[in-house]
């Protein structure tokens, strides 16, 4: 944690005192502090993109020209970027996903409205999403596209159903 003298009160949030930022024991717990504010965080999207860029600006054939510390600081925020960088990329490949698979869920259940005649019960969407994982779309479709009302109801509502 970033001790108490380097973060001033402006009324609304808690900002760095970025000029501390060159002491290197108190610079690495303000990036470690920056990184972990919330991304809406005016001063995480301000500051973070800019001490990220300071620190990749130094070319590769000067590292080993830098005392020592200062090049495992650099290497350090490379490595953190990156691995920060990873998980913010899985992580909305995972959200795109997830709202694909809702987006499917909510066609596929209109659809089964649409041929049922009337809304799903909360046992029916639980057991078309169910379906939708277990079986994929193009069984689910193919069932929701040609069984009558009727068989549709009972596939939904038999737990065995292919």
């Amino acid at each position: 944690m970033c001790p108490p003298e380097l973060w001033r009160d402006n009324g609304r949030h808690h900002a760095f005192r970025l000029d501390q930022l060159g002491k290197n024991i108190l610079r690495d717990a303000a990036l470690r502090d920056l990184a972990a504010l919330p991304e809406e965080a005016w001063e995480r999207r301000v500051a973070l993109p800019w001490l990220v860029r300071l620190n990749f600006e130094v070319p590769d054939q000067l590292l080993p020209e830098l005392p020592s510390e200062e090049r495992d600081f650099i290497m350090e925020t490379r490595e953190w970027y990156e691995q920060w960088n990873a998980r913010r990329m899985k992580e909305a490949k995972e959200a795109e996903e997830r709202a694909q698979l809702r987006g499917q869920l909510q066609m596929t259940a209109r659809l089964c409205a649409i041929r049922l005649g009337r809304p799903l019960t909360e046992a029916e969407t639980a057991a078309l999403t169910e379906r939708l994982d277990r079986l994929r779309e193009d069984r689910v479709g193919e069932v929701v596209l040609s069984f009558s009302a009727e068989a549709l109801a009972a596939w939904l509502s038999d737990p065995n159903a292919t």
